[in-house]
């Protein structure tokens, strides 16, 4: 007959065996890589650009940039239906939606302007700007391999913000072409150009 010791012994390895093996079967695989993602402005996209004006002693502030809530925050958001969004966990924006929308715009009105006098909200208030533009977003999304739209409000005021000079409603579409997250931010970043172009028309309408 077995000593007592040694059956405990035995039934100690065999439990730690069982735990070992179920925590391995509980145990998640690899966690999925989290992939950052910038809008893409006219100069980063290596085309030519043609300028709508040649501007280069104007001086242009932006912003503030405004998002609605639901943007508002580093992870990307992807429009399931009219109602419902999804907010991705591997797919992050590499700067707040808002900072890349405000730097998209500021380097496209450079480029659309011929101007390097551009500042973005809160400027010194010893660099004087003649226009100052301002922007609410109401929608920017869309979903993976359809359409991306961008619903904006803007305003262009006077260099001290006294006197508005010009406001518009914006709306853009543009076609995501896969479903993939890179092709929904392609998407976006057609948009962006498409609203910069109309507001740096404006504002070269202004400075006439």
């Amino acid at each position: 007959m077995k000593s007592e010791p040694h059956v405990a012994l035995r039934c100690i390895l065999v439990l730690t065996v069982l735990i070992a093996g179920g925590c391995s079967l509980l145990s998640p695989g690899p966690q999925p890589k989290t992939r950052f993602y910038m809008l893409s402005s006219l100069a980063a996209s290596g085309k030519a650009v043609q300028p709508l004006a040649s501007l280069p002693h104007v001086a242009i502030g932006i912003g503030p940039v405004r998002l609605p809530e639901y943007l508002d925050r580093r992870n990307i958001i992807v429009r399931n239906s009219r109602n419902e969004f999804e907010l991705t966990e591997d797919s992050q924006w590499a700067e707040p939606m808002g900072d890349t929308v405000s730097r998209v715009l500021a380097d496209n009105l450079s480029a659309l302007l011929g101007t390097y006098r551009i500042a973005q909200f809160p400027w010194r208030s010893s660099m004087p700007v003649d226009y100052q533009l301002t922007v609410q977003v109401a929608q920017f999304d869309g979903m993976p391999g359809e359409m991306v739209v961008l619903r904006a409000h803007w305003q262009v005021f006077t260099g001290d913000g006294k006197k508005l000079l010009d406001s518009g409603y914006s709306v853009f579409a543009e076609k995501a072409e896969d479903k993939s997250i890179e092709a929904l931010v392609s998407a976006e970043s057609r948009a962006a150009e498409s609203f910069s172009r109309e507001v740096a028309g404006a504002i070269a309408r202004l400075a006439k």
